[in-house]
């Protein structure tokens, strides 16, 4: 149980010009009382209705909102009690939406449906939809390597949180090449398990056991598990294929069972017993063939230094602020992965940062 907990790894001033969106009752969402509304968003550009939470930060026009992106494998109500903070905060209108492979009616069937320059434009139409011209956007996990995409490549974002993710070149650079971070390349054996054929199902449906099961989802929806089974829970495991399909991530190298081990990497030691070593046209790993490049909006990067997947405090991640061009903020706290349940006063921490950054943006 010690072992399925930890492989939890939950990866990868200027005016709203507002108008009323076509949006209805989010279907079979929960949480959708004290302050909380739940409604379904489908944009005009797209075929798919996704399911969101919002919290109305009390009707001010001129307040610009945020949007959440969550990461792998989780759904929006990760981000409620943060978006409530930032109303009592600041007055802050904002929306958490289940995205691409999370919300039932927007799961399409088909791995290349999944590229990140799909799950962008998805970003940008919710946003669209919405009536939002602008916004804040606050990701975590793989919500957060597409975040770092699109506020590089959309100036409607006027700032960015990335909770866990370093810039992608950064971490792609730590993953591949002359200057990867050895330990970050053995933390990350698993995107090789992630991204083969049929992934959720192989090995006795591993991953969806072990991940997919016990992920959040069964408190998001009212349906739990009844219809949730591996050919769901396989369109999240496609964000790591449409992440390198699009070349915006790196892969490590694959390391033997005995390689990991004399590195004290027992959970990876064990995943690589499991699944094997990889096609031999990813055993030397992957490059990232599509670079983000400069970030021009202000950000924040929030690193937990206990982060047994993303070693975020290891010192090829403060590159990060390299590649940022506009007033940039760092915090490191003692928290894992999920920087929304850390508790505490880590979690005010976090909390207060989030909402330095967008209120000085």
């Amino acid at each position: 149980h010690k072992l399925i907990f930890t492989m939890r790894l939950s990866f990868l001033g200027l005016g709203l010009l507002f108008r009323l969106a076509p949006v209805a009752l989010g279907a079979g969402l929960k949480e959708c009382d004290n302050g909380v509304e739940c409604i379904s968003v489908t944009p005009k550009s797209a075929e798919f209705t996704f399911d969101c939470h919002k919290v109305d930060g009390g009707g001010d026009a001129s307040g610009i909102p945020v949007l959440f992106l969550h990461g792998f494998p989780e759904w929006s109500g990760m981000y409620i009690p943060l978006m409530k903070y930032l109303k009592e905060q600041g007055g802050l209108t904002s929306f958490a939406c289940n995205q691409r492979g999370y919300s039932p009616t927007a799961s399409p069937e088909n791995v290349e449906e999944y590229d990140y320059n799909i799950l962008k434009a998805d970003v940008l139409d919710i946003a669209a939809e919405l009536g939002y011209e602008q916004f804040h956007l606050v990701a975590h996990d793989h919500g957060a390597v597409l975040g770092w995409t699109v506020a590089q490549e959309s100036d409607r974002v006027v700032s960015f949180t990335s909770l866990s993710i370093p810039h992608p070149d950064v971490f792609s650079d730590a993953l591949y090449g002359p200057n990867a971070d050895r330990s970050q390349q053995m933390a990350s054996q698993y995107f090789d398990m992630f991204t083969r054929d049929n992934s959720a199902s192989i090995k006795g449906n591993f991953w969806y056991m072990s991940l997919g099961l016990t992920s959040s989802r069964w408190k998001e929806y009212d349906d739990k598990y009844s219809d949730y089974g591996p050919s769901d829970f396989q369109r999240a495991l496609w964000w790591y294929n449409g992440a390198q399909s699009a070349g915006k991530m790196a892969g490590p190298p694959a390391f033997t069972v005995t390689e990991l081990t004399k590195e004290g990497q027992y959970s990876m030691a064990f995943l690589r017993g499991v699944f094997g070593m990889p096609d031999e046209e990813v055993v030397d790993g992957i490059e990232q063939t599509n670079k983000v490049g400069m970030i021009d909006v202000p950000t924040l990067f929030v690193c937990g230094k206990n982060d047994p997947a993303i070693l975020c405090d290891n010192e090829y991640s403060y590159n990060t602020e390299n590649y940022v061009s506009k007033d940039y903020l760092h915090l490191v706290v003692d928290c894992e992965h999920d920087l929304t349940s850390c508790g505490g006063d880590e979690q005010e921490k976090v909390n207060r940062m989030v909402w330095q950054r967008i209120r000085t943006a």
